[in-house]
């Protein structure tokens, strides 16, 4: 059996539900777990309609059908654990990987920003980072030079320095406190794909990665990992540290955010 804890955080409407699965009951339990979605009243004061199963022709797994239907209710659900879940809210919307590093940029003055896998650098023709900041790509392997070049060109004809710094993400060579900002897409997931898996690799990058940050800095990510919030926000950042978190589960199984170095 598996537990899951629901919290609802409208001021009109705090409680928590708490659904226990079974194999017997589980098509009753998702069946109710749309219902929920319908019937709960927002914290914006609407009804909220549950989607779809699929959008698109895209399936999903039954765990996020669950999850979605919750999300739905614009509420944030936690499945595993019979112990409630955390305050903030996952909005349900389908993540923008330009809009999330547009909010992790805001800020007035040039900005020093640590792109975090950056890979082959092909993430600068997306627009991603504005005029006047500066940005240091750091990925275990360097691009080729005809890659260094295309981008660097890119960046400079856009108004902003680009530099690539080669190193690994778990040992960040920059001292405590150096940067304004922090970036990665799609990097997270990469600790399942190592040669020598690493115990809590992403806890460990994340880690690093709030390490560099000065105080007030932003982390913004773009991650298909489900539940890697649980590791930037429950276990790194903090619950105070989210400026927002971001998915859409019966469309994307992207998750997307902004938390802040508090």
């Amino acid at each position: 059996a598996t537990a899951m804890c629901v919290y609802m955080p409208a001021p009109a409407l705090r409680f928590s539900v708490c659904l226990l699965l079974t194999s017997v009951a589980e098509a009753h339990v998702f069946a109710h777990a749309r219902a929920i979605a319908v019937a709960s009243v927002r914290h914006t004061g609407s009804v909220a309609a549950a989607p779809a199963a699929a959008l698109d022709g895209n399936p999903v797994s039954r765990r996020l059908l669950l999850r979605g239907a919750v999300w739905a209710t614009g509420v944030y659900s936690s499945v595993g654990s019979a112990a409630c879940a955390s305050a903030y809210t996952v909005s349900q919307v389908k993540p923008s990987e330009k809009e999330t590093y547009e909010v992790a940029q805001k800020g007035d003055g040039a900005l020093r920003v640590l792109w975090v896998g950056a890979g082959s650098l092909s993430g600068v023709f997306k627009g991603l980072f504005p005029a006047g900041n500066e940005v240091v790509a750091v990925d275990l392997v360097r691009p080729d030079r005809t890659d260094y070049s295309a981008a660097t060109t890119y960046a400079a004809e856009h108004g902003y320095n680009l530099r690539f710094e080669q190193g690994d993400a778990t040992k960040l060579k920059f001292p405590d406190g150096s940067f304004d900002v922090v970036v990665s897409s799609m990097f997270l997931c990469q600790g399942s794909e190592l040669d020598v898996p690493v115990p809590n690799w992403e806890e460990i990058v994340v880690s690093e990665i709030q390490r560099v940050l000065k105080p007030g800095g932003r982390f913004g990510f773009y991650e298909h990992i489900e539940d890697i919030d649980k590791v930037i926000v429950d276990k790194v950042f903090g619950e105070r540290s989210v400026i927002r978190v971001q998915a859409y589960p019966e469309r994307t199984n992207v998750i997307a955010g902004v938390v802040r170095k508090v």
